[in-house]
């Protein structure tokens, strides 16, 4: 008696088509299992500082490498968690250079409010102080690199004073 019928989804071995689908049913066991690991990241924490010790405390660290762009963003304490797709979720190991950017902070407006024409007060634009020299503020101009092994890790990001 046999149990495959001519519109079977599946061949028998004595079927000219077996070997062909056999095939590409190794292929496709073999790549997802190459791809298990593939995309697995692994968690990253750490805390921004300058020089001194004291902590940046506004602003986003930023880690990039050929497998894309992964950032996290500094706590009032100048902890992060860094992300890639969710904001915690961590990254992919590897080699990434890092940089740090928004990190400054409003500073109010300097002297006495002007006046318009109406002899009201203008609203004026404060400035802003920079927490990190500029090197450290561009991916194209850091000199900082970190590598971050599989089992993930704690690094922390020292960066100069402007």
């Amino acid at each position: 008696m046999r149990l495959s019928t001519p519109h079977s989804p599946l061949p028998t071995p004595h079927s000219p088509l077996f070997p062909v689908i056999m095939k590409y049913r190794i292929l496709t066991l073999l790549i997802l299992v190459l791809c298990v690991g593939c995309g697995k990241n692994v968690p990253l924490k750490g805390k921004v500082l300058d020089e001194d010790g004291n902590p940046i405390t506004v602003g986003m660290v930023n880690f990039v490498s050929d497998k894309g762009l992964s950032r996290a963003k500094i706590q009032s304490d100048g902890s992060y968690t860094v992300g890639t797709l969710k904001e915690t979720d961590g990254l992919p190991p590897g080699t990434y250079k890092v940089y740090v950017s928004g990190a400054e902070i409003a500073m109010p407006p300097q002297g006495p409010p002007r006046l318009d024409s109406m002899g009201q007060p203008m609203q004026q634009m404060g400035s802003y102080k920079k927490l990190v020299a500029t090197k450290y503020t561009t991916e194209a101009d850091t000199p900082l690199t970190c590598e971050i092994p599989a089992q993930g890790n704690q690094y922390d990001v020292v960066v100069e004073k402007p």
